[in-house]
């Protein structure tokens, strides 16, 4: 993420613009390491400071946040100091991810002080520190080891020390750049972050983007060094975003980077930027851990169900040759006059194929009671074919179904499909869902709803929504979708206008058809067509399933279509 020193600078600018002559009226901590501060400057803002060794940032926040009904120590500290107290300057260490909140407070008896809260953003070791106006630290959120021999010891009682001085390039120093370019042979994309002071590896792949690493040619150099200033007039204008892939946040850039490919976010503020992000990134972790759970279910079902279709079928095959056992038992009850006492087979005329056969007995039985024995089997065996067939179809139906839904779970964007995939689950008797006493109430049908060339297009995202896009959505003149012989949504396309529906159309909605399929990554995918009278639905067929026997075909691409999917 381009959470450097540079993207630092434009949250410091919005904090100095935002900030700066409010006061700060109430001071949370959520977390062990997170502090919240209300502060009001003609409107409150929430400014969200974080030391979490993995998600260490800061910026104003306008999502819901809880108040601890005890607060920790550290929380108190700040209370007792920083009520109150009004923001004077927001500073930035030049070029460091530190920055520097300059507050004034009355003391007890209502002199004015300076106070100082500092946030060093620097990974593992980020933290929040409190001293006085001379710089005397009062406490910090986080008490990491220290080394005494140290120029820099957080510690109560000790005095704050900024970072030394780094014996780098300043980024925007361009002279400085072009000289160290020009005697420079190894490659940017790796040197660049180690000579450059409070740049990242995020914000490098930017200036570099279309660039040869490699090329140390005055002229390449000459294109870095145009780069550099481009980025610095990018950063002042300001452009703030949020990339997403597949739904997921992935980076917030403080400007339209180039180097980023996905769908984009644009906003106003660079904090607004960074609030939505962690709320998208958290939305999408909680999601994710929700429809892992799903997942896991629905794998291990496959898994059992394929075990216990792998043995039915085996018992089948194994009773295929039964009637060899009914013919043994006939040879020995039409041929006891051969039968001695204590054989151990009998050989004889197979009247069945007019053949010789030996069949083998059990001396310890009567010739009766081995041929008992022999139909006993035979009997066993029907029964077991019988019962096993029909366990192997319908095995084999849920197989294909959990299949279905396992397809779907791959399309899953809103916590009502995965609600509704766990509906159909707990239908199966594979989760069991919390009883609350209140009434159940059934998640909204959301289909992914498409505006191609006029018309409406619907996309089921799971067989609950399948289910209801074709026999209850569409209409018999409507036309109907689905992948030839593999597993997809069901699409419908709405012919509200009359008449044919355009080749363009129906080939938009097929490529949709592709994507939202078992195939989704392959090309020139078959997919049928036809109009929604043909389609039926077989008594006692489970959700999703469809039969038709009219359709045209067509080979496609995948394509998603996302500029045409309506919101």
């Amino acid at each position: 993420m381009a959470y450097d020193a540079l993207t630092l600078s434009v949250l410091r600018d919005e904090f100095a613009e935002t900030l700066v002559g409010g006061k700060i009226t109430k001071i949370y901590q959520p977390e062990r390491d997170e502090i919240l501060l209300f502060v009001f400057n003609r409107q409150t803002y929430k400014l969200l400071i974080s030391s979490n060794a993995n998600v260490n940032r800061i910026h104003l926040t306008e999502m819901p946040t809880d108040n601890p009904k005890t607060a920790p120590s550290f929380c108190m500290l700040l209370r007792k100091h920083l009520t109150n107290a009004t923001i004077v300057a927001v500073n930035q260490m030049p070029y460091e991810r530190v920055l520097e909140f300059q507050l004034q407070v009355n003391d007890e008896l209502g002199y004015k002080k300076d106070m100082r809260l500092v946030f060093e953003l620097t990974g593992k070791t980020s933290n929040i520190i409190l001293t006085d106006g001379d710089y005397v630290i009062c406490d910090s959120i986080k008490h990491l080891p220290q080394d005494l021999n140290s120029s820099r010891i957080i510690m109560a009682g000790a005095k704050y020390a900024f970072f030394p001085p780094q014996v780098k390039i300043l980024p925007f120093d361009l002279p400085r750049v072009r000289e160290f370019l020009a005697g420079c042979n190894t490659p940017l994309r790796k040197t660049l972050p180690e000579v450059l002071l409070g740049v990242s590896q995020t914000t490098v792949n930017e200036i570099l983007y279309g660039i040869d690493e490699n090329d140390h040619t005055a002229l390449n150099n000459s294109l870095v060094v145009d780069r550099l200033s481009m980025y610095k007039a990018n950063l002042e204008n300001k452009k703030p975003n949020v990339v997403l892939v597949d739904g997921t946040p992935v980076e917030v850039c403080p400007f339209d980077y180039q180097s980023k490919n996905g769908e984009k976010i644009f906003y106003d503020t660079l904090n607004r930027a960074h609030d939505n992000y962690y709320f998208l990134l958290d939305k999408a972790q909680r999601f994710n851990d929700k429809a892992k759970s799903v997942s896991t279910v629905v794998k291990n079902a496959v898994s059992r169900t394929e075990k216990k279709l792998a043995i039915q079928r085996q018992s089948v095959l194994e009773a295929e040759n039964r009637e060899i056992y009914k013919q043994y038992g006939d040879l020995i009850l039409s041929n006891l006059w051969n039968i001695s006492k204590d054989s151990e087979s009998l050989t004889c005329y197979n009247y069945y194929d007019n053949s010789e056969v030996t069949v083998p007995l059990d001396k310890a039985l009567t010739p009766q009671q081995n041929a008992q024995a022999y139909y006993k089997k035979y009997r066993k065996l029907k029964s077991s074919a019988e019962h096993n067939g029909r366990l192997v179809e319908e095995n084999t139906k849920l197989l294909e179904y959990l299949q279905t839904i396992k397809q779907n779970l791959r399309f899953c964007s809103e916590p009502d499909d995965l609600q509704q995939i766990r509906d159909e689950l707990a239908s199966l008797g594979l989760i069991r869902e919390k009883q609350t006493g209140k009434k159940k109430v059934d998640a909204p049908l959301k289909p992914l709803h498409y505006d191609i060339g006029g018309y409406s297009v619907y996309v089921g995202k799971n067989n609950i929504q399948n289910n209801f896009v074709t026999f209850k959505l569409a209409r018999a003149e409507d036309v109907w979708l689905h992948t030839q012989k593999i597993h997809s949504s069901h699409v419908v396309i709405v012919n509200d206008k009359g008449g044919e529906v355009p080749d363009s159309v129906i080939v938009a909605a097929a490529e949709i058809c592709a994507f939202y399929s078992q195939a989704s990554g392959g090309s020139k995918i078959p997919v049928d067509y036809t109009a929604r009278a043909n389609v039926k639905k077989p008594n006692k067929a489970p959700l999703g399933f469809a039969v038709y026997n009219v359709y045209n075909t067509i080979l496609v691409n995948p394509d998603r279509h996302i500029t045409q999917l309506k919101q």
